[in-house]
């Protein structure tokens, strides 16, 4: 049986840096094939050519054992091949429907049909989630809606081949049901799958095969059947990731000090009545579903919403930021979820990136010292250290933990007091992941305080001294992570 979709001998380079090298890889019929690999791997350059956003160096593509050419992502998909990527990517001002069938509206007569439009839209809406308003303006939705709705315009193509880039990465566990379900229903109807996530159970879950690439190469083909995350660690990262209990390897650095402290801090519709105190060189875990109030708290606090209620003590002042900048100036950032629209310049390099917060330090009569500024932005890369090849290289060619740690990069130069990050580890990778959080620990026994949200309960007993677990907007309590399992923590936080 000939495949379906075949990539021959792929290879794409930028100058002399090649992003992939002599990659082959087949979905056949009615079949998911994952395809992991660590941060920089290549994933995301392989699946950019497959999409006709670039254009390979070298190799060719065969649909149906055909050779095919595209000179643009319209050329792809008018031969079967969508994408929902893992960044969101939707016209803010329009309607659900509106971006579902942007492109793809239904015409008769040379006219939109305006009715079929919204019939067609309303059905690929359902398929995936039918509690989102197909009526409502794409900006107005949870990111997690948004990810869907981003799916939803993938599959309103009518594509043979779906490419998912991180599609849970922001879904709850019920979203997610609901995107394994439509994935399985498209694969018993003949349809092809390339499935890209960092989350290596749901893989072994859902493919039916797993392609492993490590630096551009593809390095292995995995059986879900037979092979074991410890398996595909290995061959992701060529070598064993250490599984470290970080909590016991750098213990608590939490002191009796508070820094922050909050009492009933509430915003309609929001969250209510939220009270927590925050000690110095702690972190404190935010968990709870999607939609809890986690993201709306922290923002209230960090001066982006303004709050109806309640008070904040910062260092023992009562502080009402506001904006950021106020909360800036007195030692709070805060870290968004969408780091590449929200954190991120994305056209400037890598130094210019750490340092423009920070310009007021290397500031004189003449100017700005910029010698001196992008020297400190190198001692600052070395020392995380961010996998980059100079720090004058664009922030946006850079993987996603990288990225990251350029941001925290930044805010460690400002010498932040209370660092509040939001899903800090999304689309990250097992390695990237660990750097991370192992570097977190550090900044903590060094004094930093440390908000940290993550709808992964496993990841905050793993980093963080106590969590506060909230649900529909209320605190339902906050507990010791020492000792604690994800079903207890989901069990109070639904009580």
């Amino acid at each position: 049986m000939h495949s379906a979709f075949e990539v021959r001998d792929l290879s794409k380079s930028f100058g002399h840096v090649y992003a992939v090298r002599g990659v082959s890889l087949r979905v056949k019929a009615g079949e998911v094939v994952a395809v992991i690999g660590e941060n920089g791997a290549g994933k995301s350059s392989l699946m950019s050519v497959i999409c006709g956003r670039l254009t390979p160096t070298a190799g060719e593509i065969r649909i149906d054992d055909q050779p095919v050419h595209f000179a643009s992502p319209s050329d792809a998909q008018r031969a079967g091949i969508a994408i929902a990527p893992q960044e969101i990517n939707l016209a803010a001002d329009l309607t659900v429907i509106e971006n579902v069938m942007l492109g793809r509206q239904v015409a008769r007569g040379g006219f939109i049909n305006w009715r079929a439009t919204e019939v067609e839209a309303r059905r690929h809406i359902a398929a995936l989630d039918p509690t989102i308003d197909p009526q409502a303006r794409a900006g107005s939705i949870t990111v997690a809606q948004q990810q869907l709705v981003q799916i939803a315009r993938a599959t309103a193509t009518g594509a043979r081949l779906l490419i998912f880039d991180e599609p849970t990465a922001a879904l709850t566990e019920r979203e997610a049901e609901r995107l394994f379900a439509f994935i399985r229903r498209f694969r018993q109807e003949g349809g092809l799958v390339l499935y890209i996530s960092h989350r290596l159970d749901e893989i072994l879950a859902l493919a039916d095969r797993i392609t492993v690439l490590r630096d551009g190469r593809h390095i292995a083909d995995l059986d879900p059947q037979t092979t074991s995350k410890e398996a595909m660690i290995r061959a992701m990262a060529g070598r064993d990731v250490e599984e470290l209990n970080l909590r016991a390897v750098i213990p608590s650095a939490a002191t009796d000090e508070v820094v922050m402290e909050v009492r009933d801090l509430s915003r309609p519709g929001e969250f209510t009545n939220v009270s927590f105190d925050l000690h110095r060189g702690e972190i404190l875990g935010i968990g709870g579903l999607i939609g809890a109030g986690r993201t709306e708290t922290v923002r209230c606090l960090f001066g982006d919403t303004p709050r109806a209620s309640g008070t904040v003590k910062l260092f023992g002042r009562d502080v009402a930021f506001a904006g950021p900048a106020d909360a800036i100036a007195a030692g709070l950032v805060y870290l968004p979820e969408e780091r590449r629209r929200d954190g991120l310049f994305p056209d400037l390099s890598v130094a210019e990136n750490i340092v423009l917060p920070n310009l007021a330090k290397f500031a004189s009569r003449l100017g700005i010292r910029w010698l001196d500024a992008f020297g400190a932005a190198d001692r600052y890369v070395n020392a995380i250290p961010v996998k980059v090849h100079s720090s004058h290289q664009l922030i946006s060619e850079l993987s996603g933990g990288n990225q990251q740690k350029c941001i925290l990069a930044r805010w460690m130069m400002s010498k932040c007091r209370i660092l509040m990050l939001d899903e800090p580890t999304r689309g990250i990778d097992v390695n990237a992941k660990w750097e991370i959080q192992k570097l977190l620990r550090q900044l903590a026994r060094d004094g930093l305080s440390v908000i940290y949200i993550s709808s992964e309960l496993q990841e905050v007993i793993d980093v963080c001294d106590r969590v506060m677990l909230m649900h529909e907007g209320r605190v339902r309590a906050i507990v010791p992570t020492e000792g604690a399992t994800q079903e207890k923590l989901l069990g109070l936080a639904m009580k």
